[in-house]
């Protein structure tokens, strides 16, 4: 059984079959029947193209299989990825009727269940492209797609410590000097003396 949610909250598993040792083979009973798993993240949806919020459970088994099965938590010397609590803003990149990535969003008064500190400013926590599209300018996609999303708001964070895969930020900057003193490295909750401009520390 695969769990989607951390703290087993909401209630959600999926069965799953995998060899022995390897869980990157595997195939998911959904709909009364075995599906492969490369299957599971296609899509035939026209509408499926580009960055999509996640608004159902089946995308949330996207965003889980993404983080925790395709890419192997912790492989290549990766950072292993929590699991996303139901509270976080998600949205899945599609491309080709292929799910190719998703980025994460802890929005402005979002409260740590933790600490119950509330962010003050919307952060980019968690990014995620598939080893095998990435250097195709996704990154800079997500990061385009962040930052519009959030026009109205003067300050945006993304979760300290940066991923050593995040260079695009660095190439994102470049081509965008209006973003340059909006985007913030932060630590929770988002004060000022929890964040570093990104651009000034390059």
């Amino acid at each position: 059984q695969l769990q989607l949610f951390e703290d087993e909250h909401p209630a959600c598993t999926v069965l799953a079959l995998h060899p022995p040792h390897d869980q990157t083979q595997l195939a998911l009973y959904l709909h009364k029947k075995w599906w492969p798993l490369d299957d599971v993240l296609q899509t035939s949806s026209e509408s499926r193209s580009g960055l999509q919020p996640v608004q159902s459970i089946m995308e949330r088994l996207i965003v889980f299989l993404l983080s925790q099965v395709v890419e192997g938590p912790g492989s290549h010397g990766e950072v292993s990825f929590s699991l996303h609590p139901p509270t976080e803003t998600c949205k899945v990149l599609w491309k080709d009727g292929q799910a190719v990535g998703f980025y994460t969003i802890k929005h402005k008064r979002l409260c740590d269940s933790w600490s119950s500190r509330c962010y003050l400013l919307p952060v980019l926590d968690t990014v995620l492209v598939r080893r095998r599209c990435r250097r195709r300018g996704f990154g800079l996609q997500i990061l385009h797609d962040f930052c519009s999303s959030f026009s109205s708001e003067e300050f945006l964070g993304v979760s300290s410590p940066l991923s050593s895969g995040m260079v695009a930020i660095r190439k994102f900057l470049q081509q965008h000097e209006e973003h340059r003193v909006r985007l913030y490295e932060v630590e929770a909750p988002g004060g000022w003396n929890q964040r570093r401009n990104i651009w000034l520390n390059i």
